[in-house]
């Protein structure tokens, strides 16, 4: 819920209201800022990211001895091979230092393979394994089909417009978080 907050504001067009130059009150302004509720939006957009994830752990973390971390940059491998781990933090919004963990795990599990990237031998570039491949396909049409299940009540005009108001937040998000 958003509570109101009153703000006083002196305006540069306060003009004295009588003859003899009395000093006018400040003009007041009412705000809405999110207060800090389990209803304010971002706290509801975490709860759907965490009942989004609940599956995964119910039923696949175990079976496949995999992070969540390690699934999102396995997502992230299958439809972009060849890339730096450093790509893959910016594609999820994770911290660089979770996904270099990640990448540690699923190559120790035999997941993942890398090579020095040729233009910038700094780098290493990224690719899933036979067994990384194997376990995507085993996961995947899982999390497609809930997020086809997720998404049928919405018209493609709604998700159209979902989509631009969630790349508008996605900016803002990474506004405040540069530099981190």
């Amino acid at each position: 819920m958003n509570q109101p907050i009153q703000l006083a504001r002196a305006s540069s067009q306060t003009r004295p209201r009588d003859e003899d130059n009395a000093v006018s009150k400040a003009h007041t302004t009412t705000i809405r800022r999110p207060s800090l509720t389990p209803e304010m939006v971002g706290f509801r957009l975490l709860k759907l990211t965490n009942l989004l994830t609940r599956p995964f752990f119910g039923k696949f973390a175990k079976q496949h001895a995999l992070t969540l971390t390690e699934w999102r940059t396995m997502v992230v491998l299958a439809n972009r091979p060849g890339i730096a781990s450093q790509d893959i933090a910016a594609l999820t919004g994770l911290h660089p230092m979770n996904i270099s963990r990640a990448v540690t795990g699923l190559r120790n599990a035999g997941r993942v393979r890398d090579e020095r990237d040729p233009d910038n031998h700094r780098r290493s570039l990224l690719w899933l394994t036979e067994a990384g491949q194997q376990t995507f396909r085993e996961i995947a049409p899982h999390s497609e089909q809930q997020a086809a299940f997720l998404l049928e009540p919405f018209t493609e005009e709604e998700l159209q417009q979902l989509a631009v108001m969630v790349d508008k937040l996605v900016k803002r998000a990474e506004e405040f978080t540069e530099g981190e």
